[in-house]
C-alpha cells in the first residue's frame, strides 16, 4: 500500500500549515501544486507568471500538471501532495479534505494580506472566496466530471474552523495510520462551535437520541440530521472536534 497523503480543502481551510505539520509528524516529502507549476515552468523555460497565463489559453498546460500528479502517485511514495486535484489523480492515496466555515475562511484570508490577493474587507474576502469556489466547482465539473466537496471521494473530512493546525494534523496523522492498517476510523471530524450554528434538516428531527452526529450534504453546505443533545454536550464539555457521519 502507497505511503501518500493528498490534501484537498475550502479556500481558507489552513491546507499549507497542516501539511507543513505532516511533513515533519510523518517524515514524507511534501509537495505543492505550486511546486509541481514551478518544475514545468521550469522545464518549459517560463516563469510560473508565464506559465498561468499560458494556461488560460492553451488547457495543454493543465494537462502537463495533472500528468505529473498522476505520475507522482505512480512512481513515488511517503510523500504529502499539497494540491485540490491531487486525491483525483492518484487514487491510491490516503484523501484527505480540509472544510471551513466560510466566514472563518475569509477572516484568515484577508488576515493573512497575500501580496497576490488584495481584498480592502472582509467582506469583499468572503464574497471573492464564494466566487472563486462557484467558479472552481464549475470548472472542474467541466474538465473532469468531477465534484470537489462531494466528500464521500475523500477518506477523511476535517472541519478546521475552530481548531488549530496542530489538532487538524493529529486527527489526520492517526487516521492515515490507522487507514494504512484497514482498521475503522471516522470519515468526518467536524467543531461543535459550527454544528450549533448549522441548520437543521428537519424540525425536530435532528434532536432525535443518537450517540452520532449525522449529517448531510448538499452543494459542499452541511445540515444536521440527528445528535443534537451531542452537539450540545460537547459544547459544554469544550470538545474541540466532534466524529459525525455522512447519511
Amino acid at each position: 500500500m502507497k505511503h501518500i497523503v493528498t490534501l484537498s480543502g475550502d479556500i481558507g481551510g489552513g491546507k499549507s500549515s497542516v501539511a507543513h505539520i505532516l511533513e515533519t509528524t510523518l517524515g514524507f516529502q511534501l509537495i505543492s501544486a505550486g511546486g509541481i507549476q514551478r518544475e514545468i515552468a521550469a522545464s518549459m523555460g517560463l516563469t510560473t507568471l508565464q506559465l498561468n497565463e499560458w494556461s488560460v489559453k492553451d488547457r495543454s498546460v493543465d494537462d502537463k500538471i495533472d500528468s505529473h500528479t498522476k505520475k507522482l502517485g505512480e512512481t513515488s511514495d511517503r510523500i504529502i501532495v499539497d494540491s485540490r486535484l491531487a486525491w483525483h489523480f492518484i487514487p491510491a492515496a490516503y484523501k484527505v479534505f480540509l472544510s471551513v466555515d466560510p466566514l472563518v475562511g475569509a477572516e484568515r484570508v484577508f488576515e493573512a494580506s497575500r501580496s497576490d490577493e488584495f481584498h480592502g474587507s472582509l467582506a469583499e474576502a468572503l464574497e471573492n472566496n464564494l466566487a472563486r469556489t462557484r467558479l472552481e466547482a464549475v470548472r472542474y465539473r467541466t474538465l473532469y466530471g468531477i465534484e470537489l466537496r462531494d466528500y464521500r471521494n475523500y477518506d477523511l473530512v476535517v472541519d478546521t474552523s475552530h481548531v488549530s493546525p496542530q489538532t487538524v494534523a493529529d486527527i489526520i496523522e492517526k487516521g492515515f495510520r490507522v487507514h494504512h492498517d484497514s482498521l475503522p476510523y471516522p470519515q468526518l471530524w467536524m467543531s461543535p462551535k459550527r454544528l450549533l450554528a448549522l441548520p437543521k434538516v428537519e424540525q425536530g428531527s435532528a434532536d432525535a437520541a443518537t450517540d452520532l452526529v449525522e449529517l448531510t450534504a448538499r452543494e459542499g453546505a452541511f445540515h444536521v440530521a440527528s445528535g443534537a443533545a451531542v452537539i450540545s454536550a460537547a459544547i459544554r464539555d469544550g470538545t474541540a472536534l466532534l466524529p459525525a457521519r455522512l447519511v
